[in-house]
């Protein structure tokens, strides 16, 4: 056994020299070293002398070190299987929003990975050509640029047009990712929203215009000036009450359902979708999504390179851990 834990040290750090030659824009790689140094350990507790062998102190340290390591292994073994078959909800719907997860960037350029997402969410654009693309992420610790910049001009090289994306440059970690893109998202809403309501006051101001002519045809009326006058009504207040709160826009307010796309590596699918009805909870709490708006969100996974799959599961396996420890999730 302390031959096997030998090779499995060997194993950990070749693999960090590997992923420090090809991938060191990835975090965390320190892990590996940290892994090769327990296994280094776990073999000297097998091959330790004789005499250490035969103290009691000695033994139940061994004892608690073996233990301890059959308990993380399953563990780990468990979430890496549970996150690598992962999926969230059921496509049924066209998508309104695909939410692009951005992620670390190597001398300011596309990384495999992250090229991997947008390749997903290009696919999900030309089955729902009618959504808007919300591209989050800010400047990362290898990078001078955002990650959403960067994405952007890659998306648009591969033919997504310009309208139909919006950048979210502020956000550092994942959780800031999900919860900035769904605050960018619900923003554009409200703003969508306002200006169709501005639409219906002016198309009010235009048919109480032409009456008034049809009304008064001896009488020259300016129509642009009563075009832009609120004179036409008791009030502007009453005429925004009557657009916004009247029983037909708010029954269509309450019909229109919203699917929200999250494209994120397999790997990352759990939390990332997690996050995601985090911050859709804040914002109806927060009031800016109405309590009877229907929301849907999906996860769209995306590939990973094989040979970063044993850094990348082993890495969120601990995220996940260390999350769920501090009631995160």
């Amino acid at each position: 056994m302390g031959i096997v834990f030998l090779i499995l040290a060997l194993g950990c750090f070749l693999y960090f020299g590997f992923l420090w030659t090809t991938a060191s824009y990835l975090s965390f790689l320190w892990i590996w070293l940290l892994l090769g140094a327990i296994h280094l350990l776990m073999a000297f507790v097998y091959k330790a002398p004789e005499r250490l062998r035969k103290n009691p102190l000695f033994f139940r340290f061994r004892i608690f070190g073996l233990s301890s390591y059959c308990i993380f292994f399953l563990l780990f073994s468990y979430l890496i299987g549970y996150l690598s078959q992962y999926h969230y909800g059921q496509w049924k719907d066209p998508l309104s929003y695909i939410l692009v997860v951005g992620s670390e960037l190597e001398n300011n350029k596309i990384t495999p990975l992250l090229q991997n997402r947008l390749e997903r969410a290009d696919l999900c654009y030309q089955e729902n050509p009618s959504a808007t693309i919300v591209l989050s992420g800010g400047k990362g610790r290898n990078s001078a640029s955002a990650e959403a910049s960067v994405m952007y001009q890659s998306m648009l090289k591969m033919g997504i047009p310009a309208d139909a994306m919006l950048m979210e440059f502020y956000s550092k970690t994942t959780e800031q990712k999900l919860s900035y893109g769904i605050e960018s998202i619900f923003q554009g809403e409200q703003n969508q929203e306002g200006s169709e309501v501005e639409e219906d006051l002016r198309q009010k101001r235009r048919e109480a215009v032409r009456k008034r002519l049809a009304a008064q045809e001896n009488q020259v009326v300016d129509y642009e000036e009563d075009l832009d006058s609120d004179e036409i009504f008791d009030s502007a207040e009453e005429l925004k009450t009557e657009a916004s709160e009247g029983p037909e826009i708010k029954d269509d307010s309450a019909e229109k359902e919203i699917g929200i796309g999250i494209v994120s590596s397999q790997y990352q699918m759990f939390r990332a979708c997690h996050f995601a009805e985090q911050a859709l909870k804040k914002q109806r709490e927060e009031g800016k999504v109405d309590a009877l708006q229907k929301v849907s969100i999906v996860g769209f996974p995306s590939v990973e390179d094989p040979a970063l799959r044993p850094h990348l599961y082993f890495r969120e396996a601990l995220f996940l851990f260390g999350e769920r420890l501090c009631h995160k999730l």
